[in-house]
C-alpha cells in the first residue's frame, strides 16, 4: 500500500497582498474595458501599469 505525503487537504494556496491586489485591478480594468470606458491601447497601457511595465 502506497501512502501520499501530501494529502489535498494539506495544501494551502498561498496569495499576498500585492497579488490579490494586482488580481482586483485587472479585474476591474477589464470591467472598464468591456463596458467600453477606454480603449484597447489604454487599457494595455493601463494592465502594464499594474505589472509594472511602463508603456510609452
Amino acid at each position: 500500500m502506497v501512502k501520499m505525503l501530501v494529502e489535498g487537504s494539506d495544501l494551502h494556496r498561498i496569495t499576498t497582498t500585492r497579488s490579490a491586489k494586482v488580481q482586483k485591478s485587472l479585474v476591474t480594468l477589464w470591467d472598464k474595458y468591456e463596458a467600453k470606458q477606454c480603449t484597447t491601447s489604454e487599457f494595455l497601457a493601463k494592465v502594464g501599469h499594474v505589472n509594472g511595465v511602463v508603456v510609452e
